[in-house]
Protein backbone atom coordinates (compact mmCIF):
# COMPACT_ATOMS: atom_id res chain seq x y z
CA UNK A 1 0.00 0.00 0.00
CA UNK A 2 1.35 3.74 -0.44
CA UNK A 3 -0.72 5.82 2.58
CA UNK A 4 -0.52 4.11 5.54
CA UNK A 5 -1.60 5.73 8.75
CA UNK A 6 -3.64 5.99 12.16
CA UNK A 7 -6.68 8.23 13.67
CA UNK A 8 -7.37 8.38 16.94
CA UNK A 9 -11.00 9.39 17.46
CA UNK A 10 -12.49 12.33 20.12
CA UNK A 11 -15.33 13.98 20.21
CA UNK A 12 -13.89 17.27 19.85
CA UNK A 13 -10.71 16.34 17.82
CA UNK A 14 -9.48 13.69 15.32
CA UNK A 15 -5.36 13.43 14.90
CA UNK A 16 -3.93 11.67 12.36
CA UNK A 17 -0.46 10.12 11.51
CA UNK A 18 -0.33 9.12 8.18
CA UNK A 19 2.91 7.97 5.57
CA UNK A 20 3.69 7.49 2.09
CA UNK A 21 6.18 4.44 1.76
CA UNK A 22 6.38 5.45 -2.01
CA UNK A 23 8.13 9.19 -1.08
CA UNK A 24 8.41 9.15 2.82
CA UNK A 25 6.38 12.09 2.98
CA UNK A 26 4.94 12.03 7.03
CA UNK A 27 2.35 14.15 7.83
CA UNK A 28 0.28 14.72 11.37
CA UNK A 29 -2.18 16.83 12.53
CA UNK A 30 -5.78 17.09 14.04
CA UNK A 31 -8.82 17.59 12.27
CA UNK A 32 -11.39 19.97 14.31
CA UNK A 33 -14.12 19.99 14.76
CA UNK A 34 -14.55 15.61 14.54
CA UNK A 35 -17.78 15.62 12.40
CA UNK A 36 -18.57 14.32 8.72
CA UNK A 37 -17.97 17.73 6.88
CA UNK A 38 -14.80 18.02 7.76
CA UNK A 39 -13.40 14.64 7.60
CA UNK A 40 -14.84 14.20 4.01
CA UNK A 41 -12.90 17.51 3.03
CA UNK A 42 -9.83 16.29 4.50
CA UNK A 43 -10.39 12.90 3.02
CA UNK A 44 -10.23 14.68 -0.60
CA UNK A 45 -6.25 14.98 -0.33
CA UNK A 46 -6.15 11.08 -0.97
CA UNK A 47 -6.79 10.10 -4.11
CA UNK A 48 -6.30 6.56 -4.54
CA UNK A 49 -5.87 6.91 -7.95
CA UNK A 50 -3.06 8.81 -7.90
CA UNK A 51 -1.38 7.63 -4.74
CA UNK A 52 -2.38 4.00 -5.01
CA UNK A 53 -4.03 2.30 -2.14
CA UNK A 54 -4.71 4.44 0.90
CA UNK A 55 -5.49 2.85 4.34
CA UNK A 56 -6.35 4.06 7.79
CA UNK A 57 -6.43 1.99 11.20
CA UNK A 58 -8.42 3.51 14.03
CA UNK A 59 -10.20 2.09 17.31
CA UNK A 60 -13.72 0.67 17.73
CA UNK A 61 -14.49 3.34 19.98
CA UNK A 62 -17.51 5.89 19.96
CA UNK A 63 -17.30 7.77 16.32
CA UNK A 64 -15.77 5.05 14.66
CA UNK A 65 -18.86 4.58 11.89
CA UNK A 66 -19.09 8.05 10.45
CA UNK A 67 -15.34 7.86 9.84
CA UNK A 68 -15.23 4.80 8.47
CA UNK A 69 -18.72 5.11 6.09
CA UNK A 70 -16.53 8.44 5.13
CA UNK A 71 -13.68 6.59 4.41
CA UNK A 72 -15.43 3.89 2.07
CA UNK A 73 -16.97 6.76 0.11
CA UNK A 74 -13.24 8.53 -0.28
CA UNK A 75 -12.20 5.39 -1.07
CA UNK A 76 -9.63 4.58 1.78
CA UNK A 77 -9.45 1.83 3.37
CA UNK A 78 -10.59 1.63 7.18
CA UNK A 79 -9.33 -0.92 9.41
CA UNK A 80 -11.18 -1.32 12.58
CA UNK A 81 -8.75 -1.96 15.92
CA UNK A 82 -10.22 -3.38 18.90
CA UNK A 83 -9.53 -0.99 22.07
CA UNK A 84 -8.58 -3.65 24.62
CA UNK A 85 -6.18 -6.08 22.68
CA UNK A 86 -4.63 -2.58 21.09
CA UNK A 87 -4.01 -1.07 24.44
CA UNK A 88 -1.86 -4.78 25.91
CA UNK A 89 0.46 -3.98 22.31
CA UNK A 90 0.67 -0.67 23.58
CA UNK A 91 3.07 -2.03 26.48
CA UNK A 92 3.79 -0.25 29.63
CA UNK A 93 3.86 3.46 29.91
CA UNK A 94 7.14 5.06 29.92
CA UNK A 95 5.97 8.50 29.23
CA UNK A 96 2.27 10.26 28.75
CA UNK A 97 -0.34 8.93 26.77
CA UNK A 98 -1.33 11.22 23.79
CA UNK A 99 -3.03 11.42 21.04
CA UNK A 100 -0.53 11.81 18.78
CA UNK A 101 1.26 8.63 20.91
CA UNK A 102 -2.06 6.63 19.69
CA UNK A 103 -2.27 7.69 16.34
CA UNK A 104 1.27 6.93 15.67
CA UNK A 105 0.85 3.39 17.23
CA UNK A 106 -2.02 2.37 15.04
CA UNK A 107 -0.37 3.65 12.03
CA UNK A 108 2.76 1.23 12.99
CA UNK A 109 0.29 -1.57 13.81
CA UNK A 110 -0.96 -1.46 10.84
CA UNK A 111 2.51 -1.29 8.89
CA UNK A 112 3.64 -4.35 10.80
CA UNK A 113 0.47 -6.73 10.08
CA UNK A 114 0.16 -6.18 13.78
CA UNK A 115 -3.16 -4.50 14.16
CA UNK A 116 -6.11 -6.46 16.10
CA UNK A 117 -8.36 -5.97 13.60
CA UNK A 118 -12.05 -5.88 14.21
CA UNK A 119 -14.76 -7.08 11.46
CA UNK A 120 -17.04 -4.44 10.04
CA UNK A 121 -20.02 -5.63 9.24
CA UNK A 122 -22.58 -4.12 6.64
CA UNK A 123 -24.34 -1.15 6.88
CA UNK A 124 -27.81 -2.64 7.25
CA UNK A 125 -26.62 -4.94 10.15
CA UNK A 126 -24.94 -2.38 11.72
CA UNK A 127 -28.89 0.03 11.42
CA UNK A 128 -30.40 -3.38 12.98
CA UNK A 129 -27.43 -3.26 16.19
CA UNK A 130 -27.73 0.32 16.81
CA UNK A 131 -31.57 0.03 17.09
CA UNK A 132 -31.58 -3.21 19.23
CA UNK A 133 -28.48 -1.21 21.72
CA UNK A 134 -30.89 1.49 21.83
CA UNK A 135 -33.90 -0.58 22.69
CA UNK A 136 -31.99 -2.14 25.29
CA UNK A 137 -30.88 1.35 26.75
CA UNK A 138 -34.63 2.16 26.84
CA UNK A 139 -35.93 -0.43 28.55
CA UNK A 140 -33.26 -0.39 31.27
CA UNK A 141 -33.68 3.26 31.79
CA UNK A 142 -37.72 2.32 31.89
CA UNK A 143 -37.48 -0.16 34.49
CA UNK A 144 -35.02 1.94 36.91
CA UNK A 145 -37.41 5.31 37.08
CA UNK A 146 -40.09 2.57 37.48
CA UNK A 147 -38.39 1.25 40.40
CA UNK A 148 -37.10 4.78 41.71
CA UNK A 149 -41.04 6.59 41.50
CA UNK A 150 -42.33 3.23 43.67
CA UNK A 151 -39.16 3.51 46.12
CA UNK A 152 -40.54 7.58 46.44
CA UNK A 153 -44.25 6.34 46.70
CA UNK A 154 -43.01 3.87 49.07
CA UNK A 155 -41.36 6.26 51.17
CA UNK A 156 -44.20 8.46 51.71
CA UNK A 157 -46.56 5.59 52.64
CA UNK A 158 -48.80 5.86 49.11
CA UNK A 159 -48.92 3.63 45.96
CA UNK A 160 -47.38 4.28 42.90
CA UNK A 161 -48.89 4.77 39.31
CA UNK A 162 -50.27 1.35 38.06
CA UNK A 163 -50.47 -0.25 41.12
CA UNK A 164 -53.74 -0.88 43.09
CA UNK A 165 -55.48 2.05 44.53
CA UNK A 166 -54.74 4.78 42.26
CA UNK A 167 -57.57 6.30 40.29
CA UNK A 168 -59.80 4.54 42.49
CA UNK A 169 -62.71 5.72 43.81
CA UNK A 170 -61.82 5.47 47.13
CA UNK A 171 -58.65 6.92 47.00
CA UNK A 172 -60.20 9.86 45.01
CA UNK A 173 -62.93 10.27 47.88
CA UNK A 174 -60.08 10.09 50.86
CA UNK A 175 -58.59 13.17 48.89
CA UNK A 176 -61.75 15.18 48.73
CA UNK A 177 -62.50 14.43 52.45
CA UNK A 178 -59.77 16.17 53.75
CA UNK A 179 -60.31 18.37 56.82
CA UNK A 180 -57.22 18.50 58.10
CA UNK A 181 -53.55 18.23 58.13
CA UNK A 182 -53.32 14.86 59.75
CA UNK A 183 -56.19 13.84 56.90
CA UNK A 184 -53.49 14.98 54.03
CA UNK A 185 -50.12 12.54 54.82
CA UNK A 186 -52.28 9.88 52.14
CA UNK A 187 -51.68 12.89 49.73
CA UNK A 188 -48.00 12.41 48.12
CA UNK A 189 -45.72 15.63 48.95
CA UNK A 190 -45.26 16.58 45.57
CA UNK A 191 -48.90 17.25 45.07
CA UNK A 192 -49.62 18.74 48.11
CA UNK A 193 -46.95 21.46 47.81
CA UNK A 194 -47.66 22.29 44.37
CA UNK A 195 -51.41 22.65 45.05
CA UNK A 196 -52.59 26.07 44.58
CA UNK A 197 -56.24 28.20 45.97
CA UNK A 198 -57.21 26.95 42.54
CA UNK A 199 -56.54 23.95 42.08
CA UNK A 200 -56.73 22.28 45.31
CA UNK A 201 -59.76 19.91 46.29
CA UNK A 202 -60.04 19.68 49.77
CA UNK A 203 -57.41 21.08 52.03
CA UNK A 204 -57.18 24.73 52.28
CA UNK A 205 -54.31 26.15 50.17
CA UNK A 206 -50.79 25.50 51.83
CA UNK A 207 -52.08 23.05 54.82
CA UNK A 208 -49.37 20.82 53.39
CA UNK A 209 -46.77 23.31 52.69
CA UNK A 210 -43.90 22.49 54.76
CA UNK A 211 -42.22 25.41 56.87
CA UNK A 212 -39.75 28.02 55.25
CA UNK A 213 -35.95 26.79 55.69
CA UNK A 214 -37.55 22.72 56.35
CA UNK A 215 -35.66 20.57 55.34
CA UNK A 216 -37.55 16.83 53.97
CA UNK A 217 -35.69 13.42 55.39
CA UNK A 218 -34.38 11.45 52.66
CA UNK A 219 -33.78 14.43 50.23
Amino acid sequence: MSIIGGLDIHRKQLTFDWVDEQNGKWERGRITPADREHLAGWLTRFDPTVHGSVAFALEGCTGWRYIAEEMAKAGVTAHLAEPADTSVLRGPKRRAKTDKADARLLRELLAAGRLPECYIPPPEVLEWRAMLELYQDLRTQHTGWAQRIQSVCFHQGTTAPGQAGIGSGSARSSTNNCRSPAGCRSTPLWRSWTSSPSTSSGCAAGCCRPPEGSRVPGH
